[in-house]
């Protein structure tokens, strides 16, 4: 029976080493592997993020062991100085230091050539696997050129026979997942959570279906920032986190693919309240109850900020969100003493529903599936709640605790 490789996404965390010499070929020489290439995946090997300098090829030998092969070739010019495969069960064992960035030195699988050789494909011919069970496989070279120009690489899925999912640390990356026969791996809707502790800003990934949080970033933030922030947002197709400064006039952003500080984005026409993001534009709440859109470039620039609605002003705005499709905005208000959530048309600012939270001071974020999440900080220390939140009825379901005294959330990854 023709086994089919087809993608799924899984999640990340540590394992240990092994090592297997690959064949090498410098060159263009067929190794007769093209003879059993069976139900096979071929991922572009980007160096530098963007470049294409070559491919990662993923098959099974299709014989009684079930082993994976894993092929990488480069494009002209382009050589090969080192090559690291980590093959698993889930993307939860892949090696990753505690802020979720891939320690190539101890995936099983590696190897090193010198620069003279001008290695231009390494092939893993069996890369042992067990045919019940769904894998995941992040790929990674360091790529060189004649001319001295040296990149970081990875296998990166562009066709859309696989999903690819980031590694959680700032530094970039990717793996795939991996199953026979429609073979589905649960995925996991995490969202992001911050801290501030002695001028320090701590964001961690909280598995909003158990509570369980995960420290991925600490950033000494520029004095201009203050003691806390707010407007806390992530957008899942930049991998730009964003927050506005402790004084509301202040638009940043920290690149979750690179191991750089929190950048100032820009100054805000008013004095925000609260935050979220959809694609490029960032819409923040400000004092008046002002709904304002701020349109972004590639750059990270500021193109404009507009006024597309005002909400009653005799409202106190504790947090708002967006639903992943930009169509509705929830906001969470305190109304004559009671916490209510409130459901507006984001084209028209018409409240569509509300349902009462009761005395319950929360805050909201929605995780890439459309669920809405509502975060609650109690009295003790290192201590906070999560729950699952019904829209429609308010009513509060899936309760856990979060080790982390949280001050703002946002939307995070589906891993």
């Amino acid at each position: 029976m023709k086994n089919i490789l087809l993608f799924i996404a899984a999640a990340l965390i540590i394992l240990s080493c092994q090592k297997q010499t690959p064949i090498e070929n410098v060159g263009e020489t067929d190794l007769g592997f093209r003879a059993f290439k069976y139900g096979e995946v071929v991922n572009t090997l980007y160096g530098g993020q963007t470049i294409e300098v070559g491919t990662v090829t993923v098959g099974t030998t299709g014989d009684e062991s079930g082993d994976i092969y894993v092929r990488f070739e480069t494009l002209d010019g382009w050589y090969i100085k080192e090559t690291h495969v980590f093959v698993g069960t889930s993307g939860a064992d892949i090696p990753t230091n505690k802020p979720g960035n891939p320690r190539i030195g101890q995936f099983p699988y590696g190897t090193e050539y010198d620069y003279s050789d001008h290695t231009t494909v390494v092939y893993y011919p069996t890369l042992e696997y067990d045919p019940e069970e769904s894998f995941v496989i992040a790929t990674h070279a360091v790529v060189y050129t004649d001319s001295g120009q040296e990149e970081t690489a990875w296998g990166h899925h562009d066709d859309g026979l696989v999903s690819n999912t980031k590694f959680s640390g700032k530094r970039w990356g990717w793996f795939q997942g991996y199953t026979y026969q429609q073979q589905v791996i649960p995925e996991t809707n995490l969202i992001y959570v911050t801290e501030f502790v002695d001028g320090y800003l701590l964001i961690y990934q909280v598995d909003a279906e158990t509570g369980q949080s995960t420290l991925i970033a600490q950033e000494s933030l520029d004095a201009s920032i203050g003691q806390s922030i707010i407007g806390a947002a992530w957008d899942p197709d930049s991998n730009i986190f964003y927050f506005i400064s402790e004084d509301g006039t202040q638009l940043w952003g920290i690149d979750f693919d690179v191991d750089n500080a929190a950048f100032l984005i820009g100054s805000l026409e008013d004095v925000a309240v609260t935050g979220t993001v959809v694609g490029n534009t960032y819409y923040y709440v400000d004092v008046n109850n002002n709904i304002w859109a701020v349109s972004l470039d590639s750059d990270m620039e500021i193109i404009s900020q507009t006024i597309i609605g005002s909400l009653d002003q005799s409202l106190n705005i504790h947090d708002i969100a967006m639903s992943p499709d930009g169509q509705f905005i929830y906001v969470v208000v305190e109304n004559n003493g009671e916490t209510e959530l409130l459901i507006y048309n984001s084209n028209d600012l018409i409240n569509s529903s509300s349902a009462n939270l009761g005395n319950n001071e929360v805050q909201i974020a929605v995780d890439e599936d459309g669920d809405l999440h509502a975060i609650e900080e109690t009295p003790e220390e290192d201590n906070s709640i999560i729950h699952d939140l019904n829209e429609n009825s308010g009513e509060i379901e899936n309760s856990n605790d979060i080790s982390v005294d949280v001050e703002d959330v946002a939307t995070g990854p589906r891993i």
